[in-house]
């Protein structure tokens, strides 16, 4: 019965669990952003930037912080200790933002305070059409902006887990009034009387109230702008007479597009595009399931608009894990399926069978229970250690099957066997629960990246050591007492195979004792290839998934508008269409998400991205060639690849170069000249080596110092200056017209031609025109693009020309290079990038390795109460990543933060034979006395239990690597590490722990057994 509720509570519980590709890994980030229109980078960093990070700096529980200042907007990481309670560092960073809020420029929009999470990527990205017109009208745009407002947004904001649907690329209606700034002169008008009397015709405002007696009513005072006809119709001023001068008479009134600041393309044309993003817990692939049937309902009610799906990684996500679901199934079978070719008796494989089941439906309860989800970690948790659920209950029945002779009842042997054995099998399971359960303490980004796969892997083994334990015993009972005992046959295959193969392996255990040294020369041979290999694994952070679409950021120069970004997108699409099977090619130029700090850092005005969807890599290959092309053909443009999986890189940290040098000092000019000998000195060691600075784009501005006497001359103040360049430009914000749910913005432009050159812009006063450069004088200056600051520090951060492999063999001495530049320039030097991240990476997983062997040594102390035999077991480690390291080099798999969880798995599970092998001969060694004999018979003994555990994990493991399905790449990494391990692990189980036993024991033998030898 207690069978059946766990299969029932398991399913149920599996019914319920969430779906999703990695494990919720939550940087504790905040974002700050502020905005300042029209201003400088560097203007953004001294009067924004500085400012708040100043105040924010005191915050309680911040780690660090970074900030970038770009022209007209600045934000603020706010990076927090692993761990901390994020609602209260929010209302603790909010309370410092509200007290420096009046210092900071009047014209600099209030700070902004959002929660950053690295892998807050949209749940889907949308397209929204107008039918087939592919090139929409003003009015058109404007109603399908309308409706992905108002009722696309609404409804799907109104389904559990979708938090927000951003629009992209949408036309924003804008009032303009292009008004004669030469006419208004004539009238006497100056453009702050034009500005402030449209601003005082949209006035609302409540004046108290009036009393009548008994009655009192309330007073509002309105004045308030409801059509263009009331701007049309707005008095100006009284010329004489009757006659008023209405803003018409100098001015046209229409109305626009805002400055757009994004947009969206596919295959060249406009369309609307709409980012749907989830809430902060809920579960991407359950999301998306739930956005279809709405989209479905929309596209019934409206017909005449056309919604595509343009990107989505659920059905990945969801593919990757009904693969990893299915390769768990197979596993199971085959594991299962081993156990008939070595219990002779067709019903003891399924005492031993039941353990599998068992153990993983009740983890999938435990999983529920504990909030761990389906992701591509836990699952390969469960799956790798497929093998291991039955080792416990092969070793209790074969340990059973050795007590059941003649004389003794069933009974009898099934209770002696299970508790000899009980103590030894104990101690293999928590030995390898102690390799990885540290992984749950551990901290940072491993800790929470790691915790559902050592917590279902540690479920499994203790849900199958239960089974061994108290399960499987009765389940023998009840088998072998409901049918008459059957003899054994001995005339099987397999059976004389087997009984062949145990024969083999005591004649060369007999060599291996006698003739130690060759044998130990193979394993060290075998060692030194490993160690080789391990140099020349490729190093990488995650598995490179199959590509299923390109994706590049191209940046143009600093000073590119938006709509010249857009021309250039549409240029760069129809060149890749020209090379042929190129379509649903998707660009999302501009500022698409400023919510989100992956995007917000990496977007610009000058910015887009392209996504390419490729059918083979045949295909990537020629697409990526036709990019290389173009780049060559523009050297002032950067196209850069991006993952095709931008989860990935968010949640870990995307870099843009395996190594990049960041220089702090307070001085940026000086920052750079010492840059240059760094440089120098780097190339002293490698020539190719080169240093480019990673935000080096530049932007023109102009510096206008106005000239007091000139200005006084002519009778002119700065301000009106100041408006009327506004007005030439982006024009000036008078007010908001409230119209229905609308926000309209109402601006203020001077007519004629537009300039861009302060040196021809004519400004009207008083019946003449004056020219901006008598006013003041104009300087055009270069400015960086962006600039970055580090704990309130500046910070150049150049890109190197280093590459992993180079890093992996010179970084001692680029240490050195630097720790020299450091002590001469006297200013600090960080160095980051993807290899350094896979560096701290291996430093972390040998630091976890070695407090699991200390954990394994400690164990396994206390279980013999005994310091030798467990060192004796701890040899079989480091001889067992021969094997993951070889296997991984020939099948040309990255060592990654998948394949390193598999040896570490590796490392628990190297000892479970081992332990048992010792066990075994330290036990016949106290009745004997004789090593030989003790290992011999040992040896005969344990020769099939090791033979079967071994075979039932590796095959267990088999259908991870079969590289078919989305996903593989994650499994295959994970299995073929322990895979191979598992190879040697049985060669060193087998052959390498009885020749230590035996030399450990040589001179402790008993002298009446060395007589008898």
């Amino acid at each position: 019965m207690l069978v059946i509720a766990t299969f029932i509570f398991g399913y149920v519980a599996l019914t319920e669990l969430s779906v999703d590709l990695l494990p919720d890994v939550d940087a504790p980030t905040l974002l700050v952003r502020a905005e300042w229109s029209g201003a400088s980078a560097r203007e953004i960093e001294t009067r924004i930037n500085e400012p708040l990070e100043a105040a924010l700096s005191s915050v309680p529980k911040l780690s660090g912080t970074r900030s970038n200042a770009r022209q007209g907007l600045g934000f603020i990481a706010l990076e927090f200790e692993w761990g901390h309670d994020m609602n209260l560092a929010f209302l603790n960073a909010r309370e410092k933002l509200d007290q420096v809020r009046y210092a900071l420029p009047e014209q600099a929009g209030r700070p902004t305070l959002v929660y950053s999470n690295p892998s807050d990527e949209p749940v889907a990205v949308l397209s929204v059409t107008a039918g087939d017109q592919a090139e929409p009208d003003y009015e058109t745009r404007l109603a399908l902006k309308n409706w992905a407002d108002q009722i696309l947004s609404r409804r799907l904001e109104q389904e559990d887990g979708i938090a927000q649907a951003v629009v992209v690329g949408a036309l924003i209606p804008q009032v303009h009034i292009h008004y004669d700034a030469k006419l208004a002169d004539q009238y006497g008008l100056s453009i702050s009387e034009i500005q402030r009397t449209v601003q005082d015709a949209n006035l609302f405002t409540a004046s108290g109230e009036l009393q009548d007696g008994w009655y009192r009513y309330s007073l509002k005072i309105e004045s308030r702008i409801n059509s263009l006809d009331d701007l049309n119709r707005l008095p100006l001023k009284k010329l004489g007479g009757e006659k008023i001068l209405r803003l018409s008479d100098v001015a046209e009134v229409t109305m626009d597009e805002e400055d757009p600041t994004s947009f969206s393309l596919v295959d060249g044309n406009e369309v609307l595009t709409v980012l749907v993003k989830k809430d902060y817990n809920s579960n991407l692939v359950q999301v998306y399931k739930q956005m279809l049937p709405v989209l479905d309902q929309l596209s019934e009610q409206y017909p005449g608009i056309d919604m595509n799906v343009l990107s989505e990684n659920a059905t990945f996500i969801d593919n990757s894990i009904s693969n990893l679901l299915q390769t768990l199934l197979l596993g199971g079978i085959l594991a299962f399926l081993v156990l008939f070719f070595f219990l002779n008796d067709p019903r003891m494989p399924f005492t031993i069978g039941i353990a599998i089941p068992v153990s993983i439906f009740l983890t999938f309860f435990v999983m529920y229970l504990a909030g761990i989800q389906l992701n591509i970690i836990s699952l390969s948790g469960l799956t790798l250690g497929i093998g291991l659920l039955v080792d416990n209950a092969i070793v209790v029945l074969e340990n059973i099957n050795r007590h059941k002779t003649g004389k003794r009842s069933l009974f009898d042997a099934a209770a002696m066997g299970t508790k000899e054995i009980s103590l030894a099998v104990t101690a293999s399971t928590f030995t390898t629960i102690s390799v990885f359960l540290p992984l749950v303490f551990l901290g940072g980004f491993e800790g929470a990246f790691f915790r559902d796969q050592a917590l279902t892997l540690s479920i499994s083994l203790l849900a199958s050591l239960l089974v061994a334990l108290m399960i499987l015993p009765v389940l023998v009972l009840k088998f072998k007492s409901n049918s008459p005992e059957k003899q054994r046959s001995s005339s099987t295959l397999f059976t004389r195979g087997m009984e062949s193969a145990l024969k083999t392996y005591e004649s060369l255990l007999s060599y291996s004792l006698r003739n130690p040294y060759p044998v130990l020369g193979c394993f060290l041979i075998a060692a030194a290839l490993a160690a080789m290999a391990f140099l020349f694994i490729p190093k990488e952070l995650i598995p490179a998934t199959e590509e299923q679409k390109l994706r590049y950021r191209i940046t143009l120069p600093g000073n590119t508008a938006l709509m010249s970004s857009r021309q250039t997108a549409i240029s760069m699409g129809d060149q890749l269409q020209s090379a042929g099977d190129v379509s649903n090619v998707m660009v999302l130029g501009g500022y698409t998400d400023e919510t989100n700090l992956t995007r917000l850092s990496e977007e610009g005005l000058n910015r887009f991205t392209m996504e390419i969807p490729v059918s083979s890599p045949a295909h990537a290959q020629r697409v990526r060639e036709r990019m290389s092309a173009i780049s060559d053909e523009q050297p002032d443009w950067n196209v850069e690849p991006l993952n095709a999986m931008p989860l990935f890189e968010n949640l870990l940290g995307q870099s843009p170069a395996p190594v990049v040098i960041q220089i702090i000092g307070l001085e940026r000019d000086n920052s750079a000249r010492q840059a240059e000998r760094l440089r120098e000195s780097l190339q002293e060691l490698n020539k190719n080596w080169t240093l480019d600075l990673h935000h080096g784009e530049q932007v023109d501005t102009y510096h206008l110092n106005f000239r007091q006497d000139r200005l006084l001359f002519y009778g002119i103040t700065e301000t009106e200056v100041i408006n009327y360049m506004e007005s030439t430009a982006r024009g000036s914000l008078l007010t908001e017209w409230n119209r229905d749910d609308d926000s309209i913005e109402i601006r203020m432009f001077a007519q004629g031609r537009q300039t861009f050159s302060p040196d021809e812009i004519v400004i009207p006063s008083r019946g003449r025109g004056i020219t901006l450069s008598e006013l003041a004088g104009i300087e055009r200056v270069a400015e960086p693009e962006q600039l970055e600051r580090v704990d309130q520090t500046p910070v150049l951060s150049y890109l190197s020309g280093i590459t992993m492999a180079e890093w992996s063999w010179n970084r001692n001495k680029v240490r050195e290079v630097i720790d020299e530049f450091t002590m001469e320039s006297g200013l600090e030097v960080m160095i980051s990038g993807t290899a350094i991240q896979i560096e701290s990476l291996l430093s972390d997983m040998a630091r976890l390795l070695m407090i699991s062997l200390v954990l394994i040594y400690i164990i396994l102390a206390i279980q013999y109460e005994n310091l030798k035999y467990p060192l004796i077991i701890l040899v079989s480690v480091p001889f067992a990543w021969i094997g993951s390291f070889l296997v991984l080099w020939i099948f040309g798999v990255g060592l990654n933060i998948l394949s390193f969880m598999g040896i570490l798995i590796l490392t628990g599970i190297a000892v479970n034979d081992a332990i048992l092998k010792v066990d075994f001969m330290r036990r016949y060694y106290e009745e004997t006395g004789n090593v030989e004999e003790a290992i011999h018979k040992a040896g005969r003994h344990r020769f099939r239990p090791v033979v079967m555990t071994s075979l039932t994990t590796i095959l267990g493991l088999l259908p991870m690597i079969i590289p078919i399905g989305d996903g593989y790449e994650f499994r295959q990494a994970l299995a073929l590490a322990l895979m191979g391990g598992m190879i040697t692990s049985t060669s060193l189980t087998l052959f390498l722990i009885p020749m230590i036993f035996g030399w450990v024991h040589k001179e402790q033998q008993k002298p009446e057994a060395a007589i008898n030898n």
